[in-house]
C-alpha cells in the first residue's frame, strides 16, 4: 500500500483534479454514452446525467475552503444528480471523495471509498438489477489494489450484455457502467495510477454507428403565455356523479360554450374540466347531468401567469405569489414531474400544485424536485415522478426535506392521471398515498414514438425512425405509419372489461390520425369512451391510457 504525504490541502487539489477528469472524460464521451442506451426510444441521456451530475461537484472542489470539502461536493453532486444513473454516481462521489481525504492510506481509502460506494449506490435504487452501473460498481469494489479495482470494473463492464438480454440484443454494454469506468480511471489517474496501455474504450466504438433522435434541450423549457384575447376567460371544474348517458348529453352541451374540455372517470364518477366565458351554463350543464361536488372556477390570465412561473422559476415565485398560495392551505399537496405545457395543464385541472419539467430525454435534478417541494405549504407533500428514471432522483430530493412527504412510483404520466383521480387535496398525506397508489394500479399505459435504432419485437422487424408502439410489457407495434403503430398499441391494452380509452397528442401528433383512430376503435370496442386531449409533450406524439 502507498501511502500520502500530502495534507489536506493536498488531498482537496487531488480530489478537485480527479472530479475535474472525469469530468473531462465525460464530456469527450457524452454522446457516445449516450447512445449505448438499449432500448431504442429517444431517452438516451445516461452520460447527459452523469456529467450534469458532476457539474456541480467539479465547481465546489474547485472552492479555496478545504476544511467543508466533502460535505460540499457530495450535496452539490445530489442535489445535481439526475436520472438513476446520476443519483448512484452522486452516492459513488461522495463515498469515494469521503475516503480519499480522510484516510490516511490513499489506496486503502480508495478500496474502502469503493467498499463503502457499492453499498450505497445499491441502496439508492428501488429495483436493483444485474447487468448495469450497479453490477460495475461492485465488481470494482472486490479489487484489493488501485488497477485490480480499475480491471474487474472493465472486466464487468466488458460481461454485462450476458446478464442483460436487451444489451445482448443490441451489442452494447451497459451505459451507466461505460460512464462509471471513464469516472474511476480519471480519478484514478488524478491519484499517479499509471493505466494500462489498453487502448481507449472500445465498446464506444459499437455505438458509433447508432443513429440518435434528435432530442430537444428541455433544461430551459418554459410555458408559452397564451394571447389572453384568443382563449376563454375562465377555468371551470369539477366532479360529477353522473350516468355516462347523462355525461355524453354534458359533453355536447360544453362544447358549445367552452374548450380545453376534459372529462375523465370511471365507475359513474368523472372529474370534469372546461375553458369557458359562460361559468353559469358550465355549472348547470354538470348539475343537469348528475350530482355536482369540488367546483372550483379560476381566472385563466392569473392561472397561465402562475404556470409559467412555475415551471420556468421553480416554486419560489415572489413574495406575493407565495402569500397567495399560504392563503390557500390544504393537507396534502402535490409535485408532478412532465414535459409539454398540455399536460401540465391536465395536471393542474386534476390539483397538482407544483410542476417540475421533466420526462423522456430530461430528467429533472435532485434540486428542482426539491424545491418544488419546499415550496408548498400543505401539510404533507406527494410526488409523481411519473417516469422511472427520475424516482430515484425523487427519493434522493425527499430526503434532503424537512416535512412530510411521500412518492407514488408512477413511471408513467398516464399512471400519474390515474393516481390524481384519487386525490383529495383535504384528506391527510397517508390517506392520499394509499388511495392514489391504489388508483394509479388500475390504469394500462402505452405510447408511440420513432426509434433510434432498428430492433425486433414479436411481431418482427423494425428499422430506425419507425413508429413503435410501447407498454408496460415491452414494445407491442411497429409500423412506417404513425397510425397503424398507434393502432396496433391500442389493440394491445384494450380487452373486454376496458371502459375508456384516453389518447394524449403531442407536438408531433397528426389530428387527421387521432379523428381515424378513435372512429376505428368506436367500431371495434363498443361501449369504449374515448377521450383526445391536447398535452404537447415532445418525442412521444401519442400517449394511451386504458382503464
Amino acid at each position: 500500500m502507498r501511502t500520502m504525504e500530502f495534507t489536506h490541502t493536498g488531498r482537496c487539489r487531488l480530489i478537485a483534479d480527479g472530479l475535474r477528469l472525469a469530468g473531462d472524460g465525460l464530456a469527450l464521451h457524452e454522446e457516445a454514452v449516450n447512445r449505448l442506451n438499449v432500448f431504442p426510444v429517444p431517452d438516451g441521456d445516461t452520460g447527459t446525467n452523469m456529467l450534469r451530475t458532476l457539474k456541480g461537484a467539479i465547481a465546489e472542489a474547485t472552492s479555496a475552503d478545504c476544511e467543508s470539502l466533502v460535505a460540499r461536493v457530495s450535496k452539490a453532486a445530489l442535489l445535481g444528480a439526475r436520472g438513476n444513473s446520476g443519483v448512484i454516481l452522486s452516492q459513488i462521489i461522495h463515498a469515494l471523495v469521503l475516503a480519499v481525504y480522510a484516510e490516511p492510506d490513499l489506496e486503502s481509502g480508495w478500496l474502502s471509498g469503493l467498499k463503502t460506494a457499492a453499498k450505497a449506490a445499491r441502496e439508492a435504487i428501488l429495483s436493483p438489477q444485474a447487468g448495469t452501473m450497479l453490477t460495475v460498481i461492485e465488481a470494482a469494489s472486490d479489487g484489493t489494489s488501485i488497477l485490480s479495482s480499475l480491471s474487474l470494473a472493465r472486466v464487468a463492464l466488458e460481461h454485462t450484455p450476458e446478464q442483460l438480454e436487451v444489451l445482448r440484443r443490441a451489442g452494447v454494454v451497459d451505459s451507466g457502467g461505460a460512464g462509471l469506468v471513464i469516472v474511476l480511471e480519471a480519478m484514478a489517474q488524478a491519484m499517479g495510477e499509471a493505466l494500462p496501455e489498453h487502448g481507449d474504450y472500445p465498446w464506444l466504438v459499437a455505438a458509433a454507428s447508432v443513429p440518435q433522435a434528435s432530442i430537444p434541450d428541455l433544461s430551459g423549457a418554459e410555458l408559452t403565455e397564451h394571447n389572453t384575447a384568443e382563449i376563454m376567460g375562465y377555468e371551470v371544474m369539477f366532479s360529477l356523479e353522473a350516468s355516462a348517458v347523462s355525461m355524453d348529453a354534458m359533453r355536447i352541451l360544453w362544447s358549445g360554450i367552452g374548450d380545453s374540455i376534459v372529462v375523465v372517470g370511471n365507475g359513474g364518477i368523472y372529474r370534469c374540466h372546461i375553458h369557458t366565458n359562460s361559468i353559469g351554463e358550465a355549472i348547470e350543464a354538470g348539475i343537469e347531468a348528475g350530482r355536482v361536488s369540488g367546483i372550483s372556477v379560476t381566472d385563466l390570465r392569473e392561472q397561465v401567469a402562475e404556470a409559467a412561473w412555475v415551471v420556468s422559476a421553480g416554486t419560489g415565485g415572489t413574495e406575493a405569489q407565495r402569500s397567495q398560495r399560504s392563503q390557500r392551505p390544504q393537507r396534502t399537496a402535490v409535485v408532478a414531474v412532465a414535459s409539454g405545457e398540455g399536460l401540465s395543464r391536465l395536471f393542474r385541472s386534476f390539483g397538482v400544485t407544483s410542476i417540475v419539467v421533466g420526462g423522456q430525454s430530461y430528467n429533472p435534478s435532485t434540486a428542482e424536485i426539491l424545491e418544488a417541494v419546499e415550496g408548498e405549504v400543505a401539510q404533507g407533500v406527494i410526488v409523481l415522478p411519473n417516469n422511472s428514471n427520475v424516482q430515484a432522483t425523487a427519493q434522493a430530493a425527499l430526503t434532503l426535506y424537512g416535512g412530510r412527504a411521500a412518492i407514488i412510483p408512477t413511471v408513467h404520466v398516464i399512471e400519474g392521471f390515474s393516481a390524481l383521480m384519487a386525490f383529495d387535496p383535504g384528506s391527510d398525506l397517508e390517506t392520499n398515498t394509499r388511495r392514489m397508489a391504489d388508483s394509479a394500479r388500475h390504469v394500462r399505459w402505452g405510447e408511440v414514438t420513432n426509434a433510434v435504432r432498428s430492433g425486433t419485437f414479436p411481431g418482427g422487424a423494425f428499422g430506425a425512425g419507425s413508429f413503435i408502439g410501447l407498454s408496460a410489457a415491452g414494445i407491442a407495434s411497429a409500423s412506417s405509419e404513425l397510425g397503424e403503430a398507434l393502432w396496433r398499441l391500442i389493440e394491445s391494452l384494450v380487452d373486454p372489461e376496458s371502459e375508456i380509452l384516453t389518447l394524449i397528442e403531442g407536438e408531433s401528433a397528426d389530428r387527421a390520425v387521432s379523428v381515424v383512430v378513435r372512429d376505428r376503435c368506436a367500431a371495434a370496442f363498443e361501449g369504449l369512451s374515448i377521450e383526445i386531449l391536447s398535452g404537447g409533450q415532445p418525442l412521444y406524439p401519442y400517449l394511451v391510457g386504458v382503464e
